[in-house]
């Protein structure tokens, strides 16, 4: 009995080892993605993003003629990757560069970011004569 709660208490200080070692992190990038390919309603397009977490990012983009639209995007980094989703709107649908906002979650990471979780917003202009995205990702970051 003895012998388990010792146990016990080297994995809770443990735990509260690796939890006071995660370091959060206020992230604001930017890309200006340009198109690889299509297939119907998914685009994807792929670039430099700088800011915070400088690297590559890859993004596809779901866009059906509707105001909304949606987002999976890896970002490639110096040590590691970053994956997450966005669900956003459209704010002037019609237009030949529409804008769009909305929510965007990271529920993975590799490398020394595989451990990542974080929220925040993503922003961006959608130019529809050749399919390029910019994009601005605005949260935080636990890793």
């Amino acid at each position: 009995m003895l012998r388990v709660a010792a146990i016990a208490i080297v994995m809770l200080a443990l735990a509260q080892t690796t939890t006071a070692q995660a370091r959060t992190l206020s992230v604001r990038d930017e890309g200006h993605l340009h198109y690889l390919t299509d297939n119907a309603t998914l685009i994807v397009d792929e670039g430099a993003v700088s800011g915070t977490i400088p690297g590559t990012a890859r993004v596809s983009f779901w866009y059906n003629g509707s105001p909304s639209v949606s987002a999976r995007f890896t970002i490639i980094a110096h040590g590691g990757t970053l994956t997450g989703i966005a669900h956003c709107w459209l704010s002037n649908p019609n237009s030949l560069t529409p804008s769009f906002r909305g929510h965007l979650t990271i529920p993975s990471g590799s490398g020394r970011y595989r451990h990542a979780r974080g929220s925040g917003e993503l922003f961006g202009v959608f130019h529809r004569r050749g399919y390029s995205l910019i994009i601005q990702a605005i949260g935080r970051l636990r890793y």
